[in-house]
């Protein structure tokens, strides 16, 4: 069973199934760490006369396109090296903090996809937007772009969410987007050798791409609405649930039909229960799914009970069964 742009289980999605550590997130911590460790444990070691460390850095970090050093491959390559250990750290930390509950939400194949676009814009913004404000042009390194792209998707998708700064201040995961993009920007220019224009790059992109992929009223929507549930999740108004809604980032499509993993309705549509079956198979509600979803799109899949954990797992067991 793999995860669905809104956390709704769907058939043959993404690259794997439910996960504790999704398949893409550890894939992009284990890439990003090895060619850092590479690096540091193997630099004098001469190739073609050059340190391995230089020659990476010199063929994947990203150059000015009139600077000779740049390759096609560089937009791409450059999301993957950093500079130092506190540069590696803090993007990976940052990838694993919102990068895990996206991912199992959207599912991999989508999680990637929006990822490597926001590093894309980041690398173009760096490109395209360094040479018109005449900043100093130099090579660039680093998933910061990409990075800034989950920030903002984290902030959109679940803006009342605390993310605590510093681990000590806490703070609205929207109000927390604004703060940093802020600082990006009075930033901009400044001496400290920070690619600052490539981190708003990702961050823009990664909002226009939300955009886009909701139809634009959703997101507007959500930001708009004050009433919240017990998870802390804005509520849809009376009727929401009637209108032909946009297939985005931004809703779920309303499902009454079960799909294949032994999920039937009982009792009706109101019926939010597990039920035993006599042959002391546990028969899962599609709604019950839906529930659990929506829980761990509140508060995280930590929070989910034994029970609840059970019940995903059997139906992803099932769901592949069903394959």
């Amino acid at each position: 069973m793999s995860m669905g742009q809104y956390g709704q289980p769907t058939k043959g999605r993404g690259f794997g199934g439910f996960s504790y550590f999704p398949p893409v997130v550890k894939a992009l911590l284990v890439t990003n760490i090895g060619i850092f460790l590479v690096e540091i444990l193997f630099s004098r070691l001469m190739i073609g006369g050059m340190p391995l460390n230089e020659l990476i850095d010199r063929y994947g970090a990203l150059y000015p396109i009139n600077s000779g050093g740049f390759e096609i491959w560089q937009p791409i390559t450059y999301m993957f090296l950093h500079g130092s250990l506190t540069h590696v750290l803090f993007n990976m930390f940052a990838l694993w903090m919102f990068g895990i509950e996206l991912e199992q939400l959207w599912g991999s194949k989508k999680f990637l996809i929006f990822y490597t676009v926001c590093g894309l814009g980041g690398a173009a913004a760096h490109l395209f937007i360094t040479p018109i404000l005449n900043l100093p042009p130099a090579p660039l390194i680093g998933a910061s772009g990409a990075i800034f792209g989950l920030l903002v998707a984290f902030g959109l998708m679940f803006p009342d969410r605390m993310i605590y700064l510093y681990f000590l201040i806490p703070v609205k995961a929207k109000y927390f987007v604004v703060l940093f993009m802020g600082l990006e920007i009075w930033s901009v220019g400044g001496a400290d050798n920070i690619g600052h224009l490539a981190h708003l790059g990702g961050g823009v992109v990664g909002i226009l791409y939300m955009i886009f992929d909701s139809g634009g009223t959703q997101l507007l929507s959500k930001l708009r609405t004050k009433k919240t549930d017990e998870w802390g999740n804005p509520t849809r108004p009376s009727g929401f649930g009637t209108m032909q809604k946009p297939q985005g980032f931004f809703n779920r499509p309303d499902r009454d039909e079960p799909v294949e993993a032994e999920y039937h309705d009982i009792g009706g549509s109101n019926a939010q229960r597990t039920e035993v079956s006599p042959t002391k198979s546990r028969v899962i509600t599609q709604e019950v799914i839906d529930g659990i979803l929506d829980k761990i799109a509140a508060s995280g899949y930590q929070n989910l009970t034994t029970d609840e954990r059970e019940i995903l797992l059997e139906a992803a067991k099932k769901m592949d069964e069903k394959r």
